[in-house]
């Protein structure tokens, strides 16, 4: 057995050629790329590929054939990089995105559910001075957006308990808008009930599904009969028309306090640790140079390593991934669309050249928005 300082020089030498011949083959890549852009083709060709992989492989002894088709699949892989990267710059055309100025200051947002609805407090966080309009659910406020009625919606999109709104994602991709800003709030719930009642005198609890989620355990211990409604602040107003105290609203603290509810108990949500994760919703495309996330949906080739291959690019161009999730297309069983949201600025080259990529390689791709993303401080 030989001393594993003298087998670690080989290596670092072996390495070393391997860098050479890398030098090398980038250098044929671009060689390529440059071909393409004056006559024309695919940077990415599946039938080349597959071909130059069966080919290597069969030199392979069977134990290393994955190991070196994984090998042969990543070098592929970062010289299309290479190529896409050397095309973009030099054609910046090649990628079409309609780039609008963003709305700062709206002078009306819409939002669902009723006043003082975390979805209100958000809007009003995020739009200190505009008057905010509630309208009756997710999906009305993303019509509004649409027919005009308004510039800017408010909506939740993911919550660190209960996990993704995934109503808000299909609408987005329903209705065609985009993202241009993002806040993230943190969800204190109370229980609150006619004046009169008492814990002891509750038998159901009213809420949105999602606080319903964040609040399981409370109710489980408690006994409560659940029954979802459609906005926590909407839940509140009920509960104080109907003055019967085996009724109680999970709802903030403000919600509570607007509709004269008294509040039996504060912060009984499961984790001490819960925030809402809203986003705003216009009808164009923006960027600034303040943005720090990106958001994005792709569909993919029903291929084996499709997936993988598309998130491998991510980590080649050094882009961490802060989100994804998929939904099913609709009319396309047991397929998916895949949503994704990644720190970057659309502003950014190595952030179009990633899309530029993706855009090419993927069955579909959608930007949804470039964007800031603030936090609330928890002042307790």
């Amino acid at each position: 057995m030989r001393d594993l300082k003298e087998v670690r020089r080989d290596i670092n030498a072996i390495d070393h050629e391997i860098l050479n011949l890398f030098l090398k083959r980038m250098k044929c890549a671009e060689e390529v790329s440059d071909y393409k852009m004056e006559h024309g083709g695919q940077v990415l060709v599946p039938s080349r590929e597959t071909e130059m992989l069966d080919t290597m492989l069969q030199s392979i002894p069977d134990e290393l054939k994955l190991e070196y088709a994984s090998l042969l699949r990543t070098t592929t892989r970062v010289s299309r990089k290479h190529q896409y990267t050397r095309m973009l710059s030099a054609e910046p055309s090649r990628l079409q995105l309609d780039i609008q100025p963003r709305l700062d200051a709206p002078e009306v947002v819409y939002y669902g559910g009723l006043p003082a609805s975390y979805a209100d407090m958000a809007a009003a966080e995020l739009y200190p001075n505009a008057k905010r309009v509630p309208a009756q659910s997710w999906e009305a406020v993303f019509q509004a957006v649409v027919d005009g009625d308004v510039d800017v919606g408010v909506v939740p999109v993911e919550n660190s308990t209960a996990g993704t709104v995934n109503e808000v994602y299909d609408l987005l991709q329903q209705y065609g808008l985009y993202v241009s800003r993002s806040h993230i709030k943190i969800i204190k719930h109370c229980i609150a009930a006619c004046k009169g009642a008492t814990l002891e005198t509750v038998r159901e609890v009213h809420s949105h599904p999602q606080a319903l989620r964040q609040c399981q355990q409370y109710i489980k211990k408690h006994g409560y009969i659940v029954y979802e409604e459609s906005n926590t602040a909407v839940a509140a107003h009920d509960i104080a028309q109907q003055h019967d105290p085996t009724k109680a609203a999970i709802c903030s603290e403000a919600a509570a306090e607007l509709y004269g509810l008294e509040i039996l108990e504060s912060h009984v949500n499961d984790a001490d640790y819960n925030q809402t994760r809203f986003i705003a919703v216009t009808r164009s495309l923006s960027a600034q140079a303040e943005d720090n996330r990106v958001s994005l949906v792709l569909t993919l080739p029903h291929v084996v390593g499709s997936l993988y291959g598309s998130l491998a690019v991510f980590a080649d161009y050094g882009v961490n991934m802060t989100e994804i999730h998929s939904r099913p297309l609709r009319d396309m069983p047991w397929n998916y669309c895949f949503y994704i949201d990644f720190d970057g600025n659309l502003l950014d080259q190595s952030v179009r050249t990633l899309i530029y990529q993706l855009s090419q390689e993927c069955s579909f791709v959608r930007v949804l928005g470039s964007y800031p993303v603030s936090q609330e401080e928890d002042t307790k």
